[in-house]
């Protein structure tokens, strides 16, 4: 019994201590200018923003279907990529995992060259108005 508490005692202390590191190391990331800009923030927010509409738009009109679903449509050559329903949410997950990797790549160049930062910024925002466009006439192409 008393080796059972010393070990929940160790596990224990080194939650704590791995907690305290990841706050300070996210401290001293937010700390940085690049977290302070109020362009990046004020894009960085719309995007998220966006993002995050984009995901309960596709949940509240995505219906559960068995059948395979319309998920790319070509003018010229009609419907060329037919999925299950649930590949439809690989729209939101792609802009997410853009936002993060803009982000990092925006926070290492923010010191060196601000331009291309505010440009990898601005460019999660377009690419998030597209993927909405793109859930839009998916949802309708399907009803």
């Amino acid at each position: 019994m008393q080796e059972e508490e010393k070990f929940t005692k160790i596990v224990f202390r080194r939650i704590v201590i791995l907690k305290n590191f990841l706050l300070s190391g996210c401290k001293i990331i937010v700390a940085r200018p690049y977290w302070k800009d109020k362009q990046i923030m004020a894009v960085l927010f719309s995007s998220v923003l966006l993002n995050v509409f984009i995901w309960v738009f596709l949940l509240q009109n995505q219906k559960e279907n068995t059948y395979p679903i319309i998920l790319h449509y070509n003018l010229f050559f009609g419907v060329d990529y037919l999925g299950d329903y649930e590949k439809i949410y690989l729209i939101p997950l792609s802009g997410l995992i853009i936002i993060i990797i803009n982000l990092i790549l925006g926070h290492l160049l923010y010191l060196k060259e601000k331009l291309a930062a505010y440009f990898l910024v601005f460019i999660i925002f377009i690419i998030q108005i597209f993927l909405l466009i793109n859930s839009y006439l998916i949802i309708k192409i399907n009803s």
